[in-house]
């Protein structure tokens, strides 16, 4: 191994030395330190890069630093714990349990649409029972001070797809929806409850 100041490394470099009485380009002479040793014949140097002990352990640091920065980004965004609501969010004491609300509409649906085919002069009186009948059923579960909304979707089931969406403008922390699919042969149907925190 040489010393960092007795010999200044070129970038990778290939050159053919030629002997033989030829002569050498004064800009290939200066590129490559010959050591006070005359060319012999036909020779090829490839100066290379070459590695020393304390460069590989300044690119260690380095990359343990990068590790350390990158590991110390990511624990920055996951440090969200639970997300506090705004100050001028609903705060409401008790809120709505989904789970039960869900409940009732999968054991509902089914016993009421199991056997049913698609008749269009039925549907919109069905439709309104359907919604009358949940809308009382989910009324005993909810809490204090919320309003509920339920709408029903009914159609017939053929070749073609459907896509029902709804978009609401709400607070996020106190208000919230279930919905609910139920198809058979026939028929869709389609459940959305939503409900609403009033103050």
């Amino acid at each position: 191994m040489t010393s960092k100041g007795s010999v200044k490394r070129a970038s990778v470099v290939s050159v053919r030395l030629v002997g033989n009485g030829e002569t050498m380009d004064k800009s290939v002479q200066r590129l490559i330190p010959v050591r006070n040793k005359l060319p012999l014949g036909n020779v090829s140097i490839t100066n290379q890069a070459s590695w020393s002990i304390s460069g590989l352990l300044a690119v260690q640091r380095m990359k343990k630093n990068l590790k350390e920065r990158r590991a110390q980004k990511v624990a920055k965004k996951i440090e969200i714990v639970e997300p506090q609501p705004p100050s001028f969010a609903s705060r409401p004491p008790e809120k709505v349990q989904l789970s039960a609300i869900r409940r009732i509409l999968e054991g509902y649906l089914p016993l009421q649409l199991a056997q049913m085919t698609y008749d269009p002069t039925k549907v919109p009186s069905l439709v309104k029972e359907i919604s009358e009948e949940v809308r009382s059923q989910v009324k005993r579960v909810l809490p204090a001070r919320y309003k509920m909304l339920c709408v029903v979707t009914m159609g017939e089931r053929g070749q073609e797809d459907i896509t029902v969406v709804s978009r609401c403008l709400w607070d996020p922390h106190a208000d919230n929806y279930v919905p609910y699919l139920y198809q058979n042969d026939s028929i869709f149907c389609v459940v959305s409850v939503y409900t609403v925190f009033c103050e």
